[in-house]
């Protein structure tokens, strides 16, 4: 895990204060398992040997924290000074940069670390997705009109029907959609355009030729430029955010999540690193899911078992209910079969997203494919209506434990959160 701390000390303030702050936070936090940065403005200048730097990395030696700013950070027309600093672990981050970037917003530069290797074995920036454009449908569509389905239809057991179905369809989908490697978009960043980056880089030449020079008037000339660089922004998110949401079938989403990335909320992968079971600590995966799956599945009794009176009591009046009309008999029930016509009409019903369950079919998927499979997809539904048995793998779903409020190591406080398979919906 890694935790950044950022730190500001004033000129002015307590320095024997400063160091008890951190230290305190340090063994409120430390753990083997974590990895700690240290960044802010400390106000002690290294770019010298002074009593309060030693004071300073003799304490976050004993967390193996070492700065690794060594340049100016703080330029002015008199002087220049090193008091912003980062410290960092570097026997755990093997692969770093830092360098400064001025930003035009303060005498103080911007530091810049790049980790490369925060998570051995991670690829940063990059994520694996099925490709869905028109060449790729195309092939798709062409390869289910090709298909006869004789396995499907020659089957007997509902399951095996079923299982059938699938694996054709999921070989046929996994051909023309691999998963490719493809890097992460910024969708919060599509406003800067060319223009923008370029006036960006003109504001930053400014400032730094006004820093060393003073020039009144080129201050002023600096200081238009700003504003009009200002307004120009605004209005590049303005049209952006707008297209966005117009573009958008689901705009109250789309508008939440605009406000979520110029509010920095972003959104982690819901990972549990440690769950607490009658006072063990469970670091492991498999048996944190485990322990979950058997809290999950017992609850429901616990649940049940004190609304038994209740249920006693409904029960002897459904009873009383069911004597007083055993003079008139229900008529039977009746099954009709299924058409290809209502199985596609079905299957249009469902809400277009790219949400999926365990087998990557998203229902935009199912629609597109429609026409394609109802036929076995009938053949299958008039023989569960006639046998009355439910596929098996219909049944299957993905559940993610997401926590909803207390302490993340205690499974009470996490809530199932079940995704179904697209022809199950259907």
């Amino acid at each position: 895990m890694l935790c950044i701390l950022t730190v500001y000390r004033s000129p002015s303030g307590n320095f024997n204060h400063f160091l008890e702050t951190i230290e305190a936070v340090l063994q409120f936090i430390y753990s083997p398992s974590l990895r700690i940065i240290i960044c802010g403005d400390i106000n002690i200048n290294y770019l010298l040997i002074s009593e309060q730097r030693k004071q300073l990395d003799n304490l976050l030696l004993l967390y193996s924290l070492v700065g690794v700013v060594d340049f100016p950070t703080r330029i002015t027309n008199t002087s220049s000074s090193s008091i912003d600093n980062v410290f960092i672990d570097v026997s755990g981050f093997h692969d770093y940069t830092v360098f400064p970037f001025p930003n035009g917003l303060s005498d103080h530069d911007a530091q810049i670390l790049a980790l490369r290797s925060l998570y051995p074995g991670q690829s940063s920036g990059a994520k694996f997705e099925r490709i869905v454009d028109q060449q790729t449908t195309t092939d798709f569509i062409f390869a289910l009109s090709n298909e006869s389905w004789s396995n499907t239809f020659n089957a007997d057991d509902v399951n095996q029907m079923y299982n059938s179905f699938l694996n054709t369809y999921l070989r046929i989908f996994y051909a023309p959609f691999p998963l490719t490697r493809v890097a992460n978009k910024n969708k919060g960043n599509q406003w800067i355009t060319p223009g923008i980056l370029i006036s960006c880089k003109r504001k930053r030449e400014l400032f730094l030729l006004l820093r060393i020079t003073n020039n009144p008037i080129l201050k002023q000339y600096y200081k238009k430029y700003c504003n009009i660089l200002v307004k120009l922004t605004r209005e590049a998110k303005r049209m952006t955010y707008s297209a966005r949401i117009s573009a958008s079938h689901n705009k109250t989403k789309t508008t939440w999540t605009i406000l979520n990335e110029l509010l920095g909320r972003k959104h982690f992968p819901n990972i549990i690193q440690k769950l607490t079971v009658d006072g063990t600590h469970l670091t492991n995966q498999q048996c944190i899911a485990e322990e979950l799956k058997k809290y999950f599945t017992s609850i429901v009794d616990v649940i049940n078992s004190t609304k038994l009176p209740t249920l006693n009591d409904n029960t002897s009046q459904l009873y009383t209910y069911l004597r007083l009309d055993e003079s008139t008999p229900y008529p039977p029930m009746v099954f009709k079969s299924f058409s290809t016509k209502e199985i596609i009409s079905i299957i249009k019903l469902l809400k277009t997203k790219n949400s999926f369950g365990y087998d990557e079919i998203s229902p935009r998927i199912l629609k597109i494919s429609a026409n394609y499979i109802s036929s076995p997809l009938t053949h299958i539904c008039n023989r569960v209506i006639s046998t009355g048995v439910f596929p098996d793998r219909m049944k299957y779903s993905t559940v993610t434990p997401v926590h909803k409020k207390g302490v993340f190591t205690d499974p009470s406080n996490y809530r199932p959160i079940s995704v179904v398979t697209s022809f199950a919906k259907a």
